[in-house]
């Protein structure tokens, strides 16, 4: 019903992002939230425009986008700025939706040139780190704010960042492309994945660089290793990419767990399914600080939906994701002990581990679906177009 509604509105929309080619978070919601506006209101009312072009690390699958620039650079900048203003000035767009809030101010401001409304995404990080003074302008000022985690709209409510309303929309996940399912041996070959049929793999996943150090990986190379004795069984297994890895490594050989700790590389988008279904636990365990943190980091929900029992922390979002005890456990970052003993549960207890993993499978196709976010955009954009205060 909200697709034929929603199409019936012709409604015009200027989508602009720092990018929707990476494999990192903001362009993993920013293509789902273009697909979901152009299943709304039809490819041709969706005009797209991204700052950062693809390139050798981008997804492998082609995303049609209106504009899209090159590597970061001052230049790159400017060119974006003058193609949506120029477009925005001849298309007069009804709505302009700014996926990132260091885009605000600009997009706010054409959007009042052209009497249209604006709309801003925020997720985590960029709003606890001390946002620019245009970058809070254009949050405290755009006339929707969706927040992908209640987690960080509480942050911005507490802190006074914004008074007016703010809806809280959930990434989601492809449940066609992730859901349970056989390990594939091609995977476990490819990436040089112990097999699970042999032991507990404990997978963590993500940008392994030092700017993502937030997601712990370092801090769960310790938690393995405090395990690691008395759960013979239990593998950890890296999956990605980045300037990390050479230095866990090392601290795994100098633990004497170098043979029990693996590093898959890059993963190609058409076997992320396959390699979360080679894992019996998921851990990603952030902190949050100054110039580090998240919202709600799309791997658990991925591995999730493959049914992977989940291990978060309680510093971001992905707590929004677990049911305490029913489909994983939820930590505190710095608390290794109860990181550790949440691992042995999980290893220890064969039923435990499968009814979490079935339990997990269930909470993402009742509230992390591709379908239920597209249905919360058009409420959303219904109450925009009527000025309603857009909230819930």
């Amino acid at each position: 019903m909200e697709l034929a509604i929603a199409r019936a509105t012709h409604r015009k929309i200027a989508y602009v992002t720092p990018g929707c080619f990476d494999k990192g978070g903001i362009s993993r919601y920013s293509r789902y939230q273009i697909s979901a506006l152009r299943n709304l209101f039809g490819a041709e009312s969706v005009r797209a425009y991204s700052l950062l072009g693809a390139d050798s690390s981008a997804f492998e699958e082609p995303f049609a986008v209106t504009w899209a620039g090159g590597r970061l650079s001052r230049a790159t900048k400017m060119r974006l700025i003058a193609r949506v203003a120029a477009d925005v000035a001849t298309w007069q767009p009804d709505v302009i939706h700014s996926a990132h809030i260091n885009m605000s101010a600009m997009t706010h401001t054409l959007a009042k040139m052209v009497r249209a409304r604006s709309v801003l995404n925020v997720y985590g990080l960029e709003v606890w780190s001390a946002p620019r003074k245009d970058a809070q302008w254009g949050l405290s000022h755009s006339d929707a704010v969706i927040s992908d985690c209640h987690y960080t709209a509480r942050h911005i409510s507490d802190e006074r960042m914004r008074m007016r309303p703010m809806t809280v929309i959930w990434d989601c996940v492809d449940t066609r492309r992730f859901f349970p399912a056989p390990t594939l041996e091609d995977t476990l070959a490819k990436y040089g994945i112990p097999d699970p049929a042999t032991g507990i793999n404990l997978l963590s996943l993500g940008r392994m660089t030092k700017d993502s150090a937030h997601k712990g990986y370092e801090r769960l190379l310790e938690v393995f290793a405090r395990v690691a004795s008395k759960l013979p069984k239990l593998r950890l297994v890296f999956g990605g990419r980045g300037d990390m890895i050479a230095s866990l490594r090392e601290r795994a050989a100098a633990l004497h767990l170098a043979d029990r700790v693996h590093f898959l590389g890059s993963i190609d988008e058409s076997d992320l399914a396959n390699v979360y279904r080679t894992a019996h636990i998921f851990s990603l365990v952030s902190d949050r600080g100054h110039g580090r943190g998240e919202g709600i980091p799309l791997t658990p929900l991925e591995a999730a939906a493959c049914g992977v029992p989940l291990l978060v922390g309680n510093h971001d979002g992905s707590q929004e994701a677990v049911v305490e005890g029913d489909n994983g456990f939820i930590c505190d970052p710095f608390d290794l002990s109860a990181h550790a003993d949440r691992i042995t549960r999980l290893v220890s207890d064969t039923e435990l581990r499968g009814r979490m993993a079935r339990r997990a499978h269930q909470r993402i196709t009742e509230h992390f679906t591709f379908e239920r976010f597209t249905s919360e955009h058009a409420a959303l954009y219904e109450q925009l177009q009527n000025g309603v205060a857009v909230a819930h």
